[in-house]
Parts: structure tokens; sequence; C-alpha cells
């Protein structure tokens, strides 16, 4: 199951199993995405299966550490084929060395 939050209260989804029954015509992707928020100069990593819906969940929902630097602009995302995949490179985005990488892309 896929958990969503939304305003605090935690959803779940029956997507499973949709791609049960769908068989493999529905492939789930996954994105790790770097948001940046110009007035206080601060990065935020996620991971995620909807981009344009958790870039709104950041910029209009909620009262997590994101809501404090609104608004969130995109300037970064990769595709992976698997969560895992996409979890490990979040990890590396966020050791020294992905630092690094994330102040050498443009704002």
């Amino acid at each position: 199951r896929i958990h969503i939050r939304r305003g605090g209260r935690l959803f779940k989804s029956a997507l499973p199993y949709f791609k049960a029954l769908t068989r493999g015509l529905f492939f789930m992707k996954y994105l790790v995405y770097i948001l940046y928020a110009e007035q206080h100069s601060k990065h935020y990593t996620g991971y995620t299966s909807n981009l344009e819906q958790r870039i709104l969940s950041h910029n209009k929902y909620g009262n997590d550490w994101t809501a404090r630097y609104r608004p969130w602009k995109l300037i970064y995302a990769m595709e992976f084929e698997t969560k895992q995949e996409a979890l490990d490179y979040e990890k590396w985005l966020k050791t020294g060395v992905g630092r690094d990488f994330i102040k050498t892309l443009t704002h």
C-alpha cells in the first residue's frame, strides 16, 4: 500500500490492488526531486511517484518543515524504475558529496 500524507491525515491507496489487476500494464515510476526556496536559500530533497501532486503538497498543504519556507520551485528530478533505487539515490543526495552536487545545480 502507498501512504499519502495530506494535512496531517494518512490515506491508504488501493494502487497495489490495481497493479495486480492490470498484470504489468501499469508501471509505477519513482522520482527523486530537489526543491529550492529562493527567499530562504533552502533545499529540500525527496522522492515520490507523483511529482506534480507532491510539489503542490509542499507549496499548499501541511504544517511541516517545508511549509515554513514556501514557495518551493523544482530545480532537479530524476526517474527510477524501483522504489529502492530512488531511496538509495535520495540517501546519496543527502550525503556531503550529494550536497556538493546540489550546489552545482542551476537555481
